[in-house]
């Protein structure tokens, strides 16, 4: 029996279980591999505040402590990232004097799009190896866990924000609560959060469990937040459907105390999400099937993928492909090895299975090629990618659905 880490309730039970998996960012090298630990990877739904959230949890500081994702890796996230700052200083009038902290700010390339707005910017993130790059990019930054107590600690030092950000790091805080709080404390009269999450409802509803890793404490709704929100006194006030990871929400806060009105897409969402059965159990309850489905169908696609191509290769090493990976029970014998922009990550293998990752250079445009896309939210960035080394692949897509594509 668990308690909701979200609103303390007991009316909480389990719908899946992946088995044990590595923490999907611990890329390891031969040496490391007697030592690598493994967790339970399991998932549970509260029927009272409809939170759908992982247990056991691990500890945030053997996940965080050196960080191998680099939110300037990707193309497309830069893109990304850019246009929300864009976005972001066009709609809430951001001036010269405007103040902007990121949770979780990883190597600074969100608040470096801030820069030309605003120089009052400050990071906060507790890998001491992203901070450093960040300050290369004349992005400060503190090395940190951002909570109710450290928000104290920089309101003290720093005072007060216009706008506060958080894009993909409220879902990796075992204590979210706790940081919302600390949120309402930071915020200057008038003043934002703006937070994007990926969104249950497209991803795990749909059956993309590669959405469920260690780090990825959370699969939020809009149901869920809302409640939460309430608690520590903010106010969701706008809420926008994305497309990143799979399919997110960017939602629009302030202090629940100011009078900005309510969008009317937060109650269509709600609705929404009402019709889609996030409140119920029974929902979640068929996912597992739904996996167990999968990964036969993706065994019996890779192995076919083997029989027809001299060389079978992920084509990205992102934490939802180590899931796939790790729960299909895909080896070195079935990926020859796995190729991502993240220099972090090459020349050293992929957690739990220990499939060498090399950069795209490792390509022989010579071979028939088979790939299993595993970056597959950055689908076309990746094949565009792919089609400027070899025009003989043949590319197993497993999500939003399963398909293969082939080039040449």
């Amino acid at each position: 029996m668990i308690d909701c880490q979200g609103c303390g309730s007991s009316k909480v039970s389990q719908f899946l279980s992946l088995g044990s998996m590595p923490p999907v960012n611990a890329f390891l090298t031969a040496e490391q591999i007697p030592s690598e630990q493994s967790f339970p990877l399991e998932l549970y739904f509260c029927s009272q505040c409809t939170l759908v959230q992982l247990w056991p949890t691990v500890d945030p500081s053997l996940l965080f402590g050196e960080y191998n994702f680099l939110s300037s890796a990707s193309r497309s996230n830069v893109a990304h990232l850019t246009d929300l700052a864009a976005g972001l200083s066009r709609r809430l009038q951001l001036t010269s004097k405007a103040k902007v902290l990121e949770i979780g700010s990883n190597d600074g390339t969100l608040l470096a799009q801030f820069k030309p707005v605003t120089t009052h910017l400050l990071g906060v993130d507790p890998a001491a190896n992203l901070a450093a790059a960040a300050q290369s990019l004349g992005v400060r930054t503190r090395v940190q866990f951002f909570s109710s107590t450290s928000a104290d600690e920089i309101a003290n030092a720093e005072g007060l924000f216009d706008l506060i950000l958080a894009i993909n790091v409220v879902a990796h805080t075992p204590k979210y609560v706790d940081l919302l709080t600390g949120v309402r404390r930071l915020l200057r009269p008038g003043g934002h959060f703006v937070m994007e999450c990926p969104h249950v409802v497209p991803t795990l509803l749909h059956g993309e469990i590669d959405t469920i890793y260690h780090e990825h404490v959370y699969c939020f709704s809009l149901h869920a937040l809302h409640q939460a929100c309430a608690v520590v006194g903010l106010r969701i006030v706008d809420v926008e459907k994305v497309a990143m990871q799979g399919g997110s929400l960017r939602l629009f806060m302030q202090n629940a105390s100011e009078n900005e009105s309510m969008s009317p897409r937060v109650q269509a969402l709600l609705a929404e999400e009402e019709s889609a059965g996030v409140a119920q159990l029974a929902v979640y309850q068929g996912i597992a099937a739904r996996a167990a489905a999968l990964r036969v169908s993706l065994l019996r696609k890779v192995k076919e993928l083997r029989e027809g191509c001299e060389v079978v290769i992920g084509l990205g090493a992102p934490a939802r492909g180590v899931v796939l990976i790790n729960y299909c029970n895909l080896s070195a014998q079935d990926l020859n090895f796995v190729v991502d922009d993240t220099p972090l990550k090459q020349g050293k293998l992929v957690p739990g299975k220990h499939i060498p990752v090399f950069d795209w250079g490792h390509i022989d445009n010579d071979q028939k090629l088979g790939c299993l896309l595993l970056s597959w939210n950055y689908r076309s960035e990746v094949l565009e990618k792919l089609k400027a080394r070899t025009r003989r692949a043949r590319v197993l897509i497993p999500f939003p659905a399963m398909e293969e594509v082939s080039l040449g």
